[in-house]
């Protein structure tokens, strides 16, 4: 059985990841929204975890993750 960090193999969370950066990115350009920004960087960032085989990188790139998620959170409901 493969060690994996998360519960979808690579090929699917680089698909997903991918996805969604194709779609935040259009969004901002659509609607000049800065939270589509920052989720179209946030989410492909998650596959740093693959590159980096350290504990305290995972674990500062978990937190990382959850600020850009409240920050475009908070982006979101202030900014128009």
């Amino acid at each position: 059985m493969e060690n994996t960090l998360f519960p979808i193999s690579m090929e699917m969370h680089m698909g997903v990841a991918l996805a969604a950066l194709l779609v935040f990115g259009l969004q901002f350009i659509r609607l000049r929204k800065y939270y589509y920004l920052v989720l179209a960087v946030a989410m492909p960032c998650s596959l740093l975890a693959y590159v980096f085989d350290n504990t305290t990188f995972f674990y500062a790139l978990g937190i990382a993750e959850a600020a850009a998620l409240l920050l475009a959170f908070v982006l979101s409901k202030t900014v128009d």
